[in-house]
């Protein structure tokens, strides 16, 4: 019988870059998540914070885990 996965969708940030915001959704995920088996970048953008000119990167992830048994 083959594996059963499931996706959920989140939103990493760092204000370093795209790579920080990956790493950070999926270091968050596994806190909580077993059997992590990718990760797949849905969209990315920035949010700019007029008042510091701070660079906020965001990218929106699918997390695939399988199902336990």
């Amino acid at each position: 019988m083959g594996e059963v996965y499931k996706s959920i969708e989140l939103v990493g940030t760092s204000k370093q870059n795209w790579a920080d915001a990956v790493k950070n959704a999926y270091i968050e995920a596994k806190k909580t998540l077993r059997g992590i088996r990718n990760l797949t970048i849905i969209q990315s953008d920035v949010k700019v914070k007029e008042d510091t000119d701070t660079l906020i990167y965001r990218v929106r992830c699918q997390v695939n885990f399988e199902i336990e048994k």
